[in-house]
């Protein structure tokens, strides 16, 4: 009785699971001719006794989208579970699946691979779904759900991108700081780490304040943008770059990095006139100085004279004992100015120190040498200011910058002039046609082709209404109206009305003026000193002009003499021409030659001379038969005239030329310096002597 119930239990069990397989190869049959209502209430059904077909075949109903169910989650949830119960399955029992789907299934076939193959299609379709809607939200939900899928590593790129380009977007330091935190493996982790560090500098300094500048320091130690804080604070707090700003700077912020750029500031204005007796006092002044040793070779270098030379095509300097001390590897320099010289390498220009020490890089198309602390560089046709340490005080931004002689510089943009202050601020707008150079506290300026005045407070002194003004002497302002000159004050206020036809620049404390065909004189004071009753000819404000012995040549019946400079006849109108005026003898012209007369007009010296000069020490240098000499009062030669030209160079030497080169010779006609030489000429102190030819220059000892 036992083993009968024993044999039904069995049949029972066999005949379920043979139902079952009937039933599920009906469902894979539905599923084969598209019948997804029928194929999913089969698997539905077999799901709990034949769960690996079963979750395999609504994977696949799922996972289509061409039916109403199509659901990917649907579709993974079922191959997991199709895939774990298959697992669980005894190898017997794999096999008789295998055999059963490959014989009844056709192309649905169970085994390891195929499951492992729909996993992938639904990890593949998955990862496109995500990508279609890329947003974070659809990667992390494929990375949570997808766990094995092959796409893994992608879908965490995209995501990461795609979280680094919202931060990005953002751009503030709380998204930075989100996607730091939430992707510490991204690879975008180290630029995102320089673009929050740059965020937090930027959100801290936006009102670029010293407070502002100073918290970020303190909160933000470790932020690799502080040095730009710190820059910052040294910015604003010397903004006006004064001695008393640096000085006051170091003081409050020792221990900012800027501090040593402030000392070099600090010394380099207190010393822009580079001479010993400054450097002194600035140690004196700040004994904490931190490069003494610097100032002690300074101090020694400012004593000492340099000199440009030239060795084979390339300049160096020597010093007072003619020594090579910077050597000759330039194309061109400067001489020193406050310290520094202007230098030339491939045809860009820069500035070292007198230790032959690159301060400023050659960068420059043109550079200008320092005045007051400032200089004038030129790059790419445009041009700006610099102080001694490089810094660009004035931007290079202009098409012309005047003269740096005044608190306020004349620029040109555009073909339109104004000024700008020491630090580039522009002080009066680009409105100008023309302007002049401060002078003394004074400028004229141009517009719409009229000629004014301002000052320095950059207000109008005198109104744009005149053709012309002449502004090189506060004191004699010329003026142009309606074709006709006058002389006005600083108020614009007629001192001359305009109805001369010329009124001439001061020269030796005398102008001409011309009205109608006569001329006379004023003086700097713009009294007439000699009156309006010499016949004006043309020319008469060259030659009529006084020189500075106080003499001026008239004309008289096509003769010409002297005057002195209250108009009283010195020389009578005798001579073809009359120059120089000497110790006791006067330069003569007569018949187309040159000799010398007395005060009294008698001749001393013949006219012997093609040229004459003015005696000095008793010689004078001549011209005859087309070469020079040197005669003394008694017109006997001291120097034979046999040079092709001669100048004097020092008392008693002379530089002399000769077969088409220039040497010295002394008073007695001994050769000093042989010819060999294109050019000879005093050094600007007057301690040596230059002696300069195509490729060299050199000097030598007086």
């Amino acid at each position: 009785m036992l083993n009968k119930k024993k044999y039904l239990l069995l049949f029972f069990v066999l005949f379920a699971h043979v139902f079952m397989a009937a039933n599920l190869t009906k469902g894979f049959e539905a599923l084969s001719i598209h019948d997804y209502f029928k194929a999913k209430k089969i698997f539905e059904k077999g799901l709990k006794k034949q769960t690996p077909a079963a979750a395999y075949g609504l994977s696949i109903i799922y996972s289509l989208n061409n039916n109403p169910f199509y659901n990917l989650d649907s579709a993974l949830f079922y191959v997991n579970k199709s895939e774990t119960s298959f697992a669980l399955l005894s190898s017997k029992q794999k096999t008789s699946l295998t055999v059963l789907s490959e014989k009844k299934w056709k192309n649905y076939k169970i085994d390891s691979l195929m499951l492992y193959a729909h996993h992938q299609y639904i990890d593949e379709k998955c990862f496109v779904k995500a990508k279609e809607e890329n947003t974070i939200e659809s990667f992390n939900y494929f990375l949570k759900q997808n766990v094995n899928a092959k796409q893994q590593t992608e879908a965490i790129s995209l995501r990461n991108q795609l979280a680094f380009s919202i931060a990005k977007t953002q751009n503030t330091s709380v998204a930075y700081l989100h996607f730091l935190e939430t992707y510490p493996n991204a690879i975008q982790y180290n630029e995102t780490k320089a673009l929050y560090d740059k965020r937090v500098f930027e959100e801290y300094t936006e009102l670029n304040t010293l407070e502002n500048n100073q918290k970020f320091i303190n909160d933000h130690p470790e932020n690799p943008n502080v040095n730009k804080a710190h820059q910052n604070i040294y910015d604003i707090y010397t903004h006006n770059k004064t001695i008393e700003a640096f000085d006051a700077f170091i003081k409050t912020y020792p221990k900012n990095p800027f501090v040593t750029s402030a000392w070099r500031m600090l010394y380099n204005l207190s010393t822009q006139i580079h001479t010993p007796e400054n450097i002194a006092q600035f140690v004196e002044k700040y004994p904490n100085y931190p490069f003494k040793n610097e100032l002690e070779k300074d101090y020694l270098l400012a004593n000492t004279n340099f000199y440009p030379f030239q060795e084979n095509g390339l300049w160096g300097f020597v010093d007072d004992n003619l020594q090579v001390v910077i050597p000759a590897i330039y194309s061109w320099v400067s001489s020193f100015s406050e310290g520094v010289a202007v230098v030339s390498q491939d045809k860009k220009y820069g500035y070292i120190n007198k230790s032959g020490e690159l301060v400023i890089p050659m960068v420059y198309d043109e550079a200008e040498g320092f005045k007051n602390g400032m200089a004038i560089v030129n790059k790419d046709d445009k041009y700006g200011i610099i102080n001694r340490v490089g810094e660009e005080l004035v931007d290079l931004m202009y098409d012309d910058i005047g003269e740096i002689k005044s608190e306020y510089i004349a620029v040109e943009l555009n073909e339109k002039y104004g000024f700008i202050d020491r630090l580039g601020n522009l002080k009066v707008g680009l409105d100008f046609d023309g302007v002049g150079d401060f002078q003394s506290g004074l400028a004229h300026v141009e517009k719409g082709g009229k000629f004014g005045i301002i000052d320095t407070n950059l207000m109008y002194v005198v109104k744009p209404t005149f053709d012309w003004i002449d502004l090189s002497s506060h004191q004699f302002i010329r003026v142009i109206e309606n074709g006709k000159y006058g002389i006005i004050n600083t108020k614009g206020e007629f001192i001359l009305e305009p109805i001369y036809n010329l009124i001439t620049a001061l020269k030796n404390n005398r102008a001409l003026i011309v009205k109608d065909d006569f001329y006379g004189y004023l003086n700097a004071e713009i009294k007439m000193v000699i009156p309006i009753s010499f016949n004006f000819i043309n020319g008469a404000n060259n030659w009529a002009m006084f020189n500075e012995k106080g003499f001026a040549r008239f004309m008289s019946k096509d003769k010409i003499g002297l005057i002195d400079s209250l108009g009283k006849e010195f020389l009578p109108a005798l001579f073809e021409d009359v120059a120089s005026v000497s110790k006791n003898l006067i330069a003569v012209k007569r018949k187309g030659k040159w000799g010398y007369c007395d005060y009294q007009a008698k001749l001393k010296i013949p006219y012997n001379y093609e040229e004459t000069n003015a005696f000095v020490n008793g010689t004078a240098i001549v011209k005859t038969n087309s070469f020079y000499g040197l005669i003394d009062e008694k017109g006997s030669f001291v120097i034979p005239a046999v040079y092709e030209d001669l100048n004097q160079l020092t008392n008693g030497l002379f530089v002399a030329k000769q077969n088409g080169l220039v040497g010295v010779i002394n008073i007695k006609n001994e050769v000093v310096v042989p010819f060999n030489y294109t050019k000879i000429e005093l050094t600007e102190n007057h301690l040596l002597i230059r002696l300069a030819t195509e490729e060299s220059t050199s000097y030598k000892k007086l």
